[in-house]
């Protein structure tokens, strides 16, 4: 039992380490790349919600076009570290010593407080990237996206652990 804890631990240190490192590699893009991505998605997005968006005048076009865009970057953010927040919560979960605490809030502490000094460095390097600059409102999202997902994956593993003891008793 110990062993296959310990391969489940590596096994997310190896998978939270690559995602950090899928992050960096986001903000490591220009400005251009960046904007290219987020348009190309941005596009995609409108396509769904408003098919006639050509039959738009131009100056609602843009407008529309440019609060999709935002919303569309936003949840990006939130999505990374959503992702981020996930897995930081499944290896914190796999400590007999964290699940046992009374107060799940520990986890979201942890969870968020990693995911926390990631977006703040995060956007500290976007800072230095050409194009590119640092928001703070972008750590207030990712720092939120963490904390969501560590409040899903403790729900998750309270429904299971709760299925276990009723089949147990």
């Amino acid at each position: 039992m110990k062993l296959k804890v310990w391969i489940i631990r590596i096994v997310l240190i190896i998978l939270i380490l690559g995602w950090m490192y899928v992050i960096f590699g986001f903000s490591a893009d220009d400005g251009d790349k960046s904007q290219s991505l987020s348009d190309k998605i941005t596009f995609r997005v409108m396509k769904i919600i408003k098919p006639d968006y050509k039959k738009l005048p131009k100056k609602e076009q843009h407008e529309f076009f440019m609060t999709v865009s935002k919303t569309v970057r936003k949840i990006g953010h939130f999505g990374e570290y959503g992702i981020l927040g996930t897995l930081v919560t499944g290896l914190l979960l796999t400590f007999e010593r964290i699940r046992n605490v009374s107060r799940k809030w520990y986890i979201y502490l942890m969870t968020v407080g990693w995911c926390l000094l990631y977006a703040i460095s995060d956007e500290i390097h976007q800072g230095f990237v050409k194009g590119r600059n640092a928001r703070p409102i972008d750590i207030v999202v990712d720092v939120l996206g963490g904390f969501v997902a560590a409040v899903i994956m403790v729900a998750i593993w309270k429904a299971i652990n709760k299925r276990k003891e009723a089949k147990a008793s």
